[in-house]
């Protein structure tokens, strides 16, 4: 993944595909130098070698997808599709639409200083859906970034070491500031450049998304992902439902814009194996010992069923992750207990 500069890896058996591997599936678990790829890799997804252009862009909004496997009719895999492959076509055939990056940026943008330390900033990617921070200084100015390839590929190799005590040397690693190990200077736009300007910059450094700087403060961040979603945004797609919190809710908006980020992400990977009907979120607040807590409530539609889930937290954010980590564990083993179930009518037709 790392000599090739690829975020995802098809998982195959007998040329069928089987799973995926992703930068962010190797950083949520404890994956060492002698880990099977079948412990950590995710449910296979996959769009079918006959799909239309349009039809491969919707699915990488919805999926929030860096890169995906593609299989014929068979689910063999026959080839591999990546944001930077369906931008540049967008950009060679001139069908970006005509906006600016103010029109498509996330804003307020996730942040950490460099003073902070590794273990925050896995923290808040892993928290907050995202595979990169801006790093400030105290003053708010931009100083760099540090990413999740950052952080994974220094953490694998210092499990592959064959010399004891690497743990020690992983805490060390992860107490250490942010500011020596992010990438600067930072690669950047501003929020008055072109989707074109986007598309030539991401693609020339390699990279899935940077901040957006006004005045030397960041004031969002574009990914690719974001280029795609202006472009489906023109096709007649119904799907695309995001989820938003209520309005009624007394939380600030940072707070309210990280919660919605965290549920589309869990949304975005629930989407690459199953269905999505319809789906929706319900916050609460209560008091438990005096202080306050929140209650979520999850609530997804899809071809498997109507499934539910109930998260609690003392912040906002955690009861969220709570709820919808649940959901996700329980859809996948749903996906998986349907798919053995398949293959085992299918052996006894045989």
């Amino acid at each position: 993944m790392k000599d090739l500069k690829i975020k995802v890896v098809p998982v195959v058996s007998g040329e069928r595909l089987i799973g995926v591997l992703s930068y962010k599936g190797i950083l949520m678990s404890s994956a060492g130098r002698m880990t099977k790829v079948k412990s950590v890799m995710e449910p296979p997804y996959s769009i079918n070698f006959m799909s239309s252009l349009d039809d491969a862009i919707a699915k990488f909004v919805l999926w929030k997808a860096k890169a995906s496997p593609v299989v014929d009719d068979g689910n063999r895999l026959v080839g591999y599709l990546s944001r930077e492959d369906l931008m540049n076509f967008l950009l060679i055939n001139r069908l970006l639409p005509n906006l600016y990056v103010k029109d498509v940026m996330t804003s307020p943008a996730i942040t950490i200083e460099g003073s902070e330390s590794i273990a925050r900033a896995r923290w808040l990617m892993l928290r907050n859906g995202v595979s990169r921070l801006p790093v400030i200084n105290r003053l708010g100015s931009i100083e760099g970034v540090i990413s999740m390839t950052d952080i994974v590929e220094r953490i694998y190799i210092i499990r592959l070491t064959r010399r004891r005590g690497f743990e020690q040397f992983e805490e060390e690693f992860l107490a250490a500031p942010v500011k020596e190990f992010m990438s600067s200077p930072p690669i950047y736009v501003l929020p008055n450049q072109t989707l074109e300007d986007v598309v030539k910059t991401l693609s020339n450094y390699r990279i899935t998304g940077m901040p957006v700087i006004d005045g030397g403060k960041v004031v969002g961040v574009v990914s690719g992902v974001d280029v795609l979603k202006a472009y489906a945004k023109q096709l007649i797609y119904e799907e695309l439902v995001e989820a938003k919190i209520p309005q009624t809710l007394r939380v600030d908006e940072l707070v309210k814009s990280q919660v919605e980020t965290l549920v589309n992400e869990y949304l975005s990977d629930i989407r690459r194996i199953t269905n999505v009907i319809n789906f929706s979120i319900n916050v609460r607040e209560e008091s438990k010992g005096g202080r306050k807590r929140y209650g979520v409530r999850t609530r997804l539609v899809c071809d498997e069923g109507v499934l539910t889930s109930e998260g609690v937290g003392w912040d906002l954010l955690s009861a969220v992750r709570d709820s919808l980590e649940k959901l996700e564990k329980r859809i996948k083993k749903l996906v998986s207990r349907g798919k053995e179930l398949r293959r085992s009518k299918s052996r006894k037709h045989i």
